[in-house]
């Protein structure tokens, strides 16, 4: 059984941890008109009794802390330059405190506008949604946990 003391302890970014990171990428538009990256990070759905709604967000909220991310009550800070591109179809995420990268499958539009310096919009939800999910689901997560202030948010470019 764990102390409170040992509960509290931050958690360790794993590779699995970060490998288990649902993404999902889109092109918009920032008030200005300008074309903009977008990214999303979700945690899975729970894939048993041990994944508690209450670890999962505990997860989620130390990635925002390792992404420097702010709170939706808050313009979105400039986190830096954290995304890598791969390939011309994949980027890799970089986290501050651990060696391991998210590799993110982003399509060729979004990969060169992101290789010609366009910045990106990264977004982390704290609550699960399938790598399944539809557009529309996408749109209505993003309705529902923006309401309830459950994002993260963070301005970011290629390394």
């Amino acid at each position: 059984m764990l102390s409170p003391a040992q509960a509290a302890e931050p958690l360790a970014l794993s590779a699995g941890l970060i490998a288990s990171l649902a993404t999902v990428t889109w092109l918009d538009t920032d008030p200005t008109g300008a074309t903009m990256c977008c990214l999303l990070l979700v945690p899975q759905p729970p894939r048993g009794p041990y994944e508690a709604p209450t670890v999962i967000e505990r997860r989620m909220r130390t990635l925002a802390t390792a992404l420097s991310l702010g709170p939706a009550t808050a313009p979105p800070p400039d986190i830096g330059p954290r995304l890598r591109p791969l390939s011309p179809t994949d980027v890799a995420l970089r986290f501050d405190g651990t060696p391991y990268r998210k590799r993110i499958p982003a399509g060729r539009p979004w990969t060169l506008l992101l290789r010609q310096r366009t910045p990106a919009a990264l977004v982390l939800g704290l609550d699960p949604l399938s790598r399944t999910a539809s557009p529309a689901e996408i749109d209505a997560y993003l309705d529902r946990t923006t309401l309830q202030q459950r994002l993260f948010f963070g301005h970011t470019r290629t390394e």
